[in-house]
């Protein structure tokens, strides 16, 4: 039998979806994906662990992603608590690697810019990201929407494949994880790893 594909769960309903949905179906990475595990990023919080134990209850091996977007919660001081506790509730399944979390931040679609630079200034939302991004991804939709944010918030542009096959082309993809674990290690070992922006979805790309 072949091993089981890891699941994704995300804090975002479209985008996410549709870039995973996609790279499993146009590349050697394959992920468990259904509906029901992505969902509003203001709830992750509390909507994961219900969603890794509804995982976990079906298939004890599974490896787990949590995909979210750092930015929802940063300046609020009780949701960091919120995520803290989270975190301590499973504690053993992060030290164990069944469970992994892939924050970004500020947002998932930081995660695209660095497919096409080497961008880790501080950007703080995700239309900032947009802005930065259009150049690069606003060819890839055939949209009379002139901003990216806009496209990527209707579904019915992002169902069709053709935007990822763009965004992982001429090495783009491998380019982008490189380029994320690289630069989270050398902030981190810089104490500069508040003050710029970053992403670990590249984890899901390590095997």
């Amino acid at each position: 039998m072949a091993p089981l594909a890891p699941y994704i769960i995300s804090g975002g309903k479209n985008t996410e979806r549709f870039y995973f949905q996609h790279i499993s179906r146009n590349t050697d990475w394959h992920f468990n994906i259904y509906p029901q595990y992505f969902g509003g990023e203001s709830n992750y919080i509390t909507d994961f662990p219900k969603r890794i134990a509804q995982i976990q209850k079906n298939n004890a091996d599974a490896r787990i992603y949590c995909v979210f977007d750092w930015d929802t919660i940063h300046d609020d001081k009780t949701c960091i608590k919120k995520h803290e506790d989270f975190e301590k509730s499973i504690k053993s399944e992060i030290d164990s690697g069944s469970v992994v979390l892939c924050p970004s931040m500020p947002c998932f679609e930081y995660w695209f810019l660095l497919h096409f630079q080497n961008y880790r200034t501080l950007l703080r939302t995700c239309e900032d990201v947009c802005k930065v991004l259009e150049p690069y991804m606003l060819p890839y939709f055939t949209n009379k929407k002139t901003r990216l944010i806009d496209i990527i918030k209707d579904r019915k542009n992002l169902e069709k494949d053709g935007w990822v096959k763009s965004l992982c082309a001429d090495g783009k993809l491998k380019q982008a994880i490189e380029r994320a674990e690289k630069n989270i290690n050398k902030a981190t070992s810089e104490g500069e790893f508040e003050n710029q922006s970053y992403s670990y979805v590249y984890k899901l790309f390590k095997k």
